[in-house]
C-alpha cells in the first residue's frame, strides 16, 4: 500500500496535482498504518520479537510524523508534496526495506 499511496503522489505531482491529492493520501496513509502496525505489533508479541520495543517506536514515529504533516496540510501549508514523498520513500527504504526484512527472518 505504501508504494501504492507514493506512486498516486508522484503521479499526481507530475500532473501538477500533488495538492489536490495530499490530504486524501494522508488520511489513507494514517488509516492503514494504524491497522497495518498493530497487526505487525500482534505478531511479534506472538513470536517474542526481540526487538519489538524498538520497532514499535519506529511505528510510532512515523504515526507522528505523517500526523504532523496532515495538521499542517490542514492549516494550510499545501507545499507538502514534495516533503511527504521523501519522507514516504525514506520509510520505504529504511524501515521497509531493513527493519521488517529482519521480522520477517525472525518470524521464520
Amino acid at each position: 500500500m505504501l508504494v501504492d499511496y507514493i506512486n498516486q503522489l508522484h503521479e499526481a505531482m507530475a500532473k501538477g496535482h500533488g495538492k489536490e491529492i495530499l490530504g486524501k493520501i494522508l488520511d489513507e496513509l494514517i488509516r492503514y498504518a494504524k491497522e497495518h502496525f498493530q497487526r505487525e505489533e500482534d505478531h511479534m508479541k506472538s513470536i517474542r520479537y526481540a526487538d519489538f520495543a524498538s520497532h514499535k517506536q519506529e511505528h510510532e514515529i512515523f504515526i507522528k510524523e505523517v500526523s504532523d504533516l496532515h495538521a499542517k496540510f490542514s492549516a494550510g501549508n499545501a507545499m507538502l508534496s514534495v516533503r511527504v514523498s521523501k519522507f514516504l520513500k525514506d520509510w520505504l527504504v529504511n524501515h521497509i526495506m531493513k527493519l521488517d526484512r529482519k521480522l520477517a527472518a525472525a518470524s521464520r
